[in-house]
């Protein structure tokens, strides 16, 4: 038996109770999901983790997910080290020659194969470190694939890696030589060329129909705004019930959250009117 904190699929977690890691269809005393899988392992020793933010951060990616998968290769948390364990929150690889206009501004970062990294307070320059490890890694194995196929390997075939946070600090971008490039939205800072990385800094993207999907997983009243926009797509909008879904889930787990701040209560008002009223 392993102790665990959270199920990866419903949220649910529990600080006295153990969870068994190979039995999917273990459902405790106050756990309904009988999908149950093994989310985060935690030692009695282990430091405080925030289980708010981890509950957010799943939500956005799984939401992601779904804008994606019909379009490509998708991978939740692909492993790429064991020692130490690294994953990528989201590995997409296109299917398709363009991804369709309505998913807007992340059509454009989705375009080419990319390592999606969704956070759900502002990313601090450790995180993004961490995400540029991960990248290299991600290219290492594209260089060795190539070597050992004695194939010409060309650079426009390497992945792009996107940060998605809420918000930044303008030191932070500075320090990783992050800028706005007269050809990309605002709120979307590039590296150089080679690092092959941009950071979408969502409360700086401006309010418009190729940025919702993206202001979705932002926060406080960018957040809000994008609510209301999306509630008030076309009922036959293709992608408005992928984002209602996302809409849905928030309420779920905002109202199981056993502490809820003055942001989560706001939240919940709001969710609670528009999906009420209007869906």
């Amino acid at each position: 038996m392993k102790r665990t904190k959270s199920c990866r699929v419903c949220g649910y977690y529990d600080q006295d109770e153990n969870f068994c890691a190979v039995a999917p269809d273990y459902i405790g005393k106050a756990h309904i999901c009988a999908d149950f899988e093994l989310a985060v392992e935690l030692d009695d020793d282990e430091d405080f983790i925030d289980w708010k933010q981890l509950t957010y951060e799943q939500l956005s990616k799984d939401y992601l997910e779904k804008l994606l998968s019909p379009y490509g290769k998708i991978e939740v948390e692909r492993t790429i080290s064991n020692s130490p364990v690294r994953d990528i929150d989201l590995w997409f690889a296109p299917k398709v020659s363009e991804l369709p206009q309505e998913l807007g501004l992340l059509a454009r970062l989705a375009k080419t194969r990319a390592l999606l990294e969704p956070s759900h307070i502002p990313v601090t320059p450790d995180e993004i470190s961490g995400s540029l490890l991960k990248l290299l890694e991600v290219q290492g194995e594209f260089y060795r694939a190539a070597e050992i196929a004695k194939v010409e390997f060309y650079e426009l075939s390497l992945p792009w890696l996107w940060v998605l946070t809420p918000s930044t600090s303008q030191d932070t971008l500075e320090g990783f030589g992050a800028e706005p490039k007269p050809d990309e939205e605002n709120g979307i800072y590039v590296m150089a060329p080679a690092f092959k990385t941009g950071i979408v800094v969502i409360n700086e993207l401006p309010h418009n129909h190729k940025t919702l999907w993206l202001r979705l997983l932002g926060r406080g009243i960018v957040r809000h705004q994008a609510i209301l926009e999306l509630v008030a797509l076309p009922t036959d909008h293709p992608l408005r019930s992928v984002g209602l879904e996302l809409l849905y889930n928030l309420l779920s787990h905002i109202k199981a959250l056993p502490e809820q701040n003055d942001e989560d209560r706001w939240l919940m008002e709001l969710l609670d009117e528009v999906l009420g009223v209007r869906c």
